[in-house]
């Protein structure tokens, strides 16, 4: 049998719920794990799989699509890693679990080259897919359904613009990066009339430029599906998996909390379609909504990366994280058949699913006992594994320390 040093190693970026995924998925093969964060947070660092965490100092001044993210120097953090990789014998197998991380690797991907593997992506091909007005543009040409967008200019007449569009839409930034936008919480606005599209514009006009309008596709939390795929390096779908989100946190427009596995031809033929007419190598998650009156699948966005509930692919037979090492690591048998996915495995992060259930109780009320039996049910969990304990236990801590701190804002005391 190998021994450790003659396995590639992965370094996985942050120490959450999507890193906890990635860790637990290629860990459970074997194969040592090492994380990469800016401090010592998170339960991850309880894992048995994690071996390490290298710290890498955050960078206050940088831009970051939502508070609280980690974000470094590119070149403090470049120069890091390639120290961090020359103690490895062989290349260790990179993960990104967020949008900074992802296109730091695009940015520095000559130099990161030699020391580590990654599914490189090309700096023009990120641009396209982060870009919201370039990728509906490339939807456009592919023949894959988008809602209406219209792209913000700063010489608009936002009066017409706003009196000509259809409602209720969607106001959010081109870029996940943009700097300013007013609704930091979830980096969208809904305006349900022109009137307030059109206040909105007035009172912070710099956004003219910045944001797209896009018709909101009528339809609950669990109309909106994942394509997640995995493209090797000969340009091959060498696995997929399709999703259903049945609760989203914050409702509509956050990350699912709960969800399940459901195969789903029509989407997997449109999220083939686009992954491939990118051109795109490696990992990569595309979300579209479903119209009812219509039956089309519209798309909404790609992210290239896992999804951060990405622990469900190997829980379902699709162990997307540890099929892509493979891949990097020249260990894939190629003239295999994708691996099919188990149907109806259900996945919860349940700290999200119980602030979804406490917040939207009076709207949507699914009653505590459906609540308590959703939980209990699950077959994949966010922190939860039987095989690696941990993580779970010290996630119920840093909860009941969250509540707790919360607690004694409200009353005054810190």
């Amino acid at each position: 049998m190998a021994s450790q040093r003659d396995i590639p190693a992965v370094f996985v970026e942050g120490l959450d719920v999507s890193a906890y995924g990635i860790t637990r998925s290629v860990g459970r093969h074997g194969v040592p794990v090492y994380a990469l964060n800016d401090r010592l947070r998170d339960p991850l660092r309880y894992s048995r799989y994690c071996r390490e965490c290298f710290i890498f100092p955050d960078d206050p001044s940088q831009p970051r699509a939502y508070a609280g993210d980690s974000v470094a120097n590119e070149d403090v953090l470049c120069r890091l890693m390639l120290e961090w990789g020359a103690r490895f014998q062989h290349k260790p197998v990179l993960f990104a679990t967020s949008d900074w991380y992802a296109r730091f690797l695009s940015n520095q991907q000559q130099k990161l080259a030699q020391r580590f593997l990654f599914h490189w992506v090309p700096p023009e091909l990120f641009t396209t897919i982060v870009d919201k007005g370039t990728m509906v543009r490339f939807c456009e040409r592919a023949g894959v359904k988008v809602p209406r967008t219209h792209i913000t200019l700063p010489e608009d007449d936002m009066a017409q613009v706003t009196r000509d569009f259809v409602y209720p839409c969607l106001v959010k930034p081109i870029h996940r990066y943009t700097a300013g936008f007013p609704v930091e919480s979830a980096k969208v606005l809904v305006a349900k009339t022109a009137q307030e599209a059109q206040s909105f514009f007035e009172k912070y006009p710099q956004m003219k430029g910045a944001t797209l309008m896009q018709e909101l596709i009528e339809g609950g939390d669990d109309q909106v599906f994942q394509y997640t795929a995995l493209v090797n390096t000969r340009g091959e779908i060498a696995a997929h998996s399709t999703v259903r989100k049945l609760r989203q946190y914050p409702a509509g427009y956050g990350s699912m909390c709960y969800g399940q596995t459901e195969w789903n031809e029509e989407l997997a033929t449109e999220g083939r379609k686009l992954i491939l007419a990118l051109g795109y190598r490696g990992l990569g998650s595309l979300e579209f909504k479903y119209r009812q009156k219509d039956g089309g699948y519209y798309f909404i966005e790609m992210n290239t990366r896992l999804p951060w509930y990405n622990g469900i692919f190997a829980d379902a037979g699709v162990n997307l994280p540890h099929l892509a090492y493979l891949d990097l690591t020249g260990q894939a048998a190629g003239d295999l058949a994708p691996p099919r996915q188990r149907d109806l495995t259900t996945w919860m992060g349940y700290h999200n699913y119980a602030s979804w259930f406490q917040e939207t109780k009076t709207e949507h009320p699914i009653g505590r006992a459906k609540f308590i039996s959703h939980v209990a049910q699950a077959k994949s969990y966010a922190w939860w594994n039987w095989a690696d304990p941990k993580p779970f236990l010290a996630s119920g801590v840093l909860a009941a320390r969250h509540a707790t701190g919360n607690v004694l804002r409200r009353l005054g005391l810190r």
